[in-house]
């Protein structure tokens, strides 16, 4: 065999070779037992606690459905000590003629055994708070405030039905659980009298640091109220009686004076109907603001800086109605 043969016959075999080595199509994969996948499953969510109307605390289904009850008090001028302030959801704090307070302390999402001496009821909690549609308690109301709560047509109890009153050295307390069990049945939920914010959350645009605060109205004694930053409260003493609070409104309103013959002396009465400056307060900062209550069914709104929604830090609010002549000073 020549040479150009055996050449020729070594290239065709090379060929072959390759072409067996390199087929065409696609390459199978190589066998392996089939692997099992573990199934995927999403974490089960966290259920939603429903929040108290007038705290925005966690609470219970059934709470939502309860009825607001409140419950004037005297502070001051020989009135024994106030009891049951530490339950109540809503606080309003007015100062009256002299040196009296007047609170008026609505209870819904936690009941109190005892919460007095109850007092007669005055038109400033009535106006204020009757978007509630609360259990109104009363102990001895002049004829014409009386009237101005029949013609509110909220449903009201006296010590003359007994049912939850009890007498202590001829001071009246009410056990607000046994009337919200008596209480007429609610048409719908109640609404919220605020809306509420994340814990630490500022109340308002423009809100800045605040730790101490004083109000000084005349005739009375200044009020002293300070941030706990531990309970996240703001602290003072009344009537001899610690008091706390996650929020505090201040609101200047008008003052009417008029002389009462059921009580022999003239009286002043705040009327948070209108408008006016306010002060919002929460964790640790407040904020300026304006409060709008347009007629005696109105919704109370309240406004920041630059028309912002005022969201309150989660707990109990008191609302402080104040004269003009009121002076308040923050640090």
């Amino acid at each position: 065999m020549n040479r150009s043969i055996r050449l020729g016959a070594a290239a065709a075999l090379a060929a072959a070779s390759f072409t067996a080595g390199c087929s065409v199509g696609p390459a199978k994969p190589p066998s392996s037992a089939p692997v099992e996948l573990s199934p995927f499953t999403l974490p089960s969510p966290e259920a939603v606690r429903p929040r108290a109307p007038l705290t925005g605390l966690e609470t219970e289904e059934a709470t939502k459905a309860k009825t607001a009850v409140i419950v004037p008090i005297e502070i001051g001028t020989g009135a024994a000590a106030p009891v049951g302030l530490d339950k109540a959801d809503i606080v309003e704090l007015e100062f009256a003629e002299g040196k009296l307070l007047r609170v008026a302390a609505v209870y819904q999402s936690t009941p109190a055994d005892r919460v007095g001496p109850v007092a007669a009821v005055r038109p400033a909690e009535i106006k204020l708070l009757n978007q509630l549609q609360p259990y109104m308690v009363h102990n001895g109301t002049p004829k014409g405030w009386a009237d101005l709560l029949a013609m509110s047509k909220l449903p009201a109890v006296t010590p003359a039905k007994k049912t939850g009153f009890t007498t202590t050295s001829g001071r009246v307390y009410v056990n607000t659980g046994t009337l919200q069990a008596s209480a007429p049945a609610q048409q719908k939920l109640l609404a919220s009298l605020f809306q509420f914010g994340q814990p630490g959350e500022p109340v308002a645009t423009g809100s800045t640091p605040a730790t101490t605060i004083v109000v000084a109205s005349p005739g009375h004694a200044a009020v002293t109220w300070k941030f706990d930053s531990t309970t996240r409260r703001w602290q003072t003493t009344l009537g001899g009686v610690p008091v706390a609070t996650a929020n505090l409104i201040l609101m200047t309103t008008p003052f009417n004076k008029k002389d009462v013959k059921a009580l022999d002396r003239e009286v002043a009465m705040a009327d948070p109907v209108g408008k006016g400056a306010a002060q919002v307060f929460g964790a640790g900062q407040g904020a300026k603001a304006t409060w709008n209550k347009a007629g005696f069914f109105s919704a109370l709104n309240l406004l920041g800086p630059e028309q912002s929604v005022v969201r309150l830090s989660p707990g109990p609010s008191w609302i402080l109605l104040l004269p003009s002549t009121a002076k308040v000073t923050v640090s």
